[in-house]
């Protein structure tokens, strides 16, 4: 009896306990969370539980992390000179959690919201196709100390909204832009109607000077694409520079500016970027000797590459020099446009892509006329004269123009890599060529 009475006292005492919030053995406890209220459910329907913390902007003022080499906590005052992070909170419950190195940063929110949880802790969620994650923040003395997906830990503390277009910087351009709209002297109009394409690609480059990564770009310009004398642009490594003005007033990006400029050619332009995903690119020329401006819109694509075009190259061997596609499909040859056709022959009816799969490929296209052994084997090509001879680094793509004969070939492509002698062979017919599986060029 005595044992029953005492299991009926524990059984009371536990129920009064859950009633009233507490759990057994821990007295200053909240109340533990149901399977609905984790850490990874939904935000609860307001936001805005503190609306002292919606449309504040916080900047880091402290960075820790554990250096397993040392076994120790490693801590780092913020922000320097290239270093710096920042977190938005805005009053629509969306929020921005970035971390800036140089002209590359970290955005560890895509499609971020932020809720103050029932424990008043500072839930912060990502959303960005298939990565979701939640990081857990708490407010001490006036800041917010924030554990990022890495496990290292941002101290920060409150300070005055940036102005329009100060949620973006200009880690932000990196990435493939496509020309969608233009303007010139006050005419709009259609890229891909007027026969226009451009292609801007972003991407952090080692320097030498600084000794860490700086932003530069690439820039494919193509015009009278409706033509059969199309013309083509290229400026490569462009160089940036920071401008704390807007590129025009009127826009909502009213704090900065990107200049893009080369040195030895005298290519320069004028960016700014109206959200995550469109910018606006100027650039001054003549006209019969008057001065006139012509403004561009560029929209963010997933990559330079098209879509069909990287499925393909991810199904082939990893171990291929080259790709090579002839007549590819229409989606194929319409992104990639902006790209200069290399004239092999004159009046050429096919059109040849070649991507390089290695660091670097040395090609070479060659007239002449192969010679086989009794059995049919190829053994060489007598080489009469050599079209074209450059490098292919590694996903770079490069058209061509010739005609594919079905007998015998006229032309040799020649491929390998640039430290060594031999060279494979394939006399171009419509038939496989020499080493080849599919499109594609073997290492042996």
């Amino acid at each position: 009896m005595k044992r029953v009475w005492m299991s009926m006292l524990a059984l009371l005492l536990a129920l009064c306990l859950t009633a009233c919030g507490g759990t057994p053995g821990g007295g200053e406890e909240g109340p533990s969370e149901s399977p609905d209220d984790t850490a990874t459910s939904a935000p609860p329907s307001d936001h805005n539980s503190d609306s002292s913390l919606g449309g504040t902007y916080w900047t880091a003022v402290q960075h820790e992390s554990y250096n397993d080499l040392f076994d120790r906590t490693e801590v780092s005052q913020m922000p320097t000179e290239r270093w710096w992070a920042d977190l938005f909170l805005n009053e629509d419950g969306t929020a921005q959690f970035r971390e800036v190195l140089g002209d590359s940063f970290n955005s560890y929110l895509g499609s971020g919201t932020w809720w103050l949880g029932a424990d008043h802790t500072l839930r912060l969620t990502s959303s960005d196709g298939d990565e979701d994650g939640e990081m857990n923040g708490r407010i001490e003395d006036g800041r917010i100390i924030l554990e990022s997906f890495y496990g290292d830990r941002f101290y920060f503390e409150k300070a005055e909204r940036p102005g329009p277009g100060g949620e973006l910087c200009i880690a932000n351009l990196h990435g493939t832009w496509r020309m969608t709209t233009g303007e010139v002297e006050g005419w709009s109009y259609n890229a891909r109607e007027e026969g226009l394409a451009s292609t801007l690609v972003f991407e952090s480059r080692w320097s030498d000077a600084i000794e860490g990564y700086v932003l530069s770009a690439d820039y494919y310009f193509a015009d009278f694409l409706d033509t059969d004398e199309p013309e083509y642009r290229q400026e490569a490594e462009l160089r940036t520079e920071l401008l704390e003005e807007p590129l025009f007033h009127g826009l909502s990006n009213e704090l900065w500016s990107v200049r893009l400029f080369h040195d030895d050619t005298g290519a320069e332009f004028f960016l700014t970027l109206t959200d995550p995903d469109t910018l606006y690119l100027q650039e001054h020329y003549e006209t019969d000797g008057a001065p006139a401006l012509r403004t561009a819109v560029y929209q963010r694509v997933d990559a330079f590459l098209p879509e069909t075009l990287q499925t393909a190259l991810y199904e082939e061997p990893s171990d291929c020099l080259t790709f090579y596609w002839p007549n590819p499909p229409d989606d194929v040859s319409a992104w990639l446009e902006v790209l200069p056709v290399t004239k092999l022959e004159p009046d050429g009816l096919d059109r040849l892509l070649v991507v390089g799969r290695w660091y670097e490929t040395q090609i070479r296209f060659c007239t002449g006329e192969p010679l086989w052994d009794d059995s049919g084997r190829l053994l060489d090509w007598v080489t009469d004269e050599i079209l074209y001879d450059e490098t292919l680094n590694i996903d770079e793509p490069r058209w061509f123009s010739l005609t594919i004969p079905e007998g015998v070939p006229n032309l040799c492509l020649h491929i390998k890599r640039s430290w060594e002698d031999f060279w494979y062979l394939w006399p171009i017919t419509d038939t496989n060529g020499y080493l080849v599986d599919g499109w594609t060029f073997l290492t042996p």
